[in-house]
């Protein structure tokens, strides 16, 4: 399959990475929603769209002409071929197994991805009266998710609690994650929160962040070394 151009041209400024703006402003089973996208694969031999078949066989996803680019295993954005060499833009539902074409091209889900309403975070941000009672509440359920015995669920306990870091902090996050940088199936999310968490400038203890690139050296492959060298790469350039 041939991939789009305009998305050959974005990988030629940056080879896959994570966005500026995470929400994505969609319209599921006619309803308003935002899905979390905060990567879109690139190009490469041990990361990216290569991954897709397999990534998508992992959360029940059998269809050769569907190419996933981002998502977090609860849902995945697709290039969909069904209809034809050019493919459209479809979100997948893996909770419901539905698929549903949202864009004609990448150049739209970009555009889309870059005009988030901002009145749904304002909705989102609580009135002081109940500030504390709400952030407690949100805390429990992110540790429900976070602590579960259930894969899927701590992987969604994870994306939970960073959406929300500025308000629950970072650590005890991180602390947990890092336990699960030896797992199969947690480690790469495990990797890409921490990693976010650093290049976002969240405060973080001295520890855990030295505790990070203590992980990756020890692992010693070439995700790893990736992972600490872009890392190290933003830091250092302040990007």
């Amino acid at each position: 399959m041939k991939l789009p151009d305009d998305y050959l041209q974005a990988i030629r400024i940056q080879n896959g990475g994570y966005v500026e703006q995470r929400d994505l402003p969609i319209v599921w089973n006619g309803q308003d929603d935002i899905a979390l996208v905060d990567s879109i694969s690139g190009v490469g031999r041990h990361k990216g769209l290569i991954e897709s078949k397999a990534l998508l066989t992992e959360w029940g996803v059998e269809d050769d002409q569907l190419i996933a680019f981002a998502g977090d295993g609860h849902f995945f954005l697709v290039f969909d071929y069904r209809e034809g060499a050019t493919p459209k833009i479809a979100y997948i539902d893996t909770d419901t197994e539905e698929i549903d074409v949202l864009f004609d091209s990448f150049s739209q889900f970009s555009e889309a991805l870059t005009t988030v309403d901002m009145g749904v975070h304002a909705e989102m941000i609580p009135e002081p009266v109940a500030e504390v009672k709400q952030r407690q509440s949100l805390l429990d359920d992110a540790r429900r998710l976070l602590y579960s015995e259930e894969p899927k669920e701590k992987l969604h306990g994870a994306v939970v609690w960073f959406n929300e870091v500025d308000s629950l902090g970072a650590n005890e996050l991180v602390r947990e994650l890092l336990t699960w940088m030896d797992h199969e199936l947690l480690r790469d999310t495990a990797t890409s929160v921490i990693q976010e968490v650093i290049i976002r400038r969240k405060p973080l203890n001295q520890q855990l962040f030295e505790a990070f690139f203590e992980t990756l050296h020890r692992q010693d492959d070439a995700y790893s070394k990736q992972r600490y060298e872009e890392t190290m790469y933003i830091l250092d350039n302040d990007i």
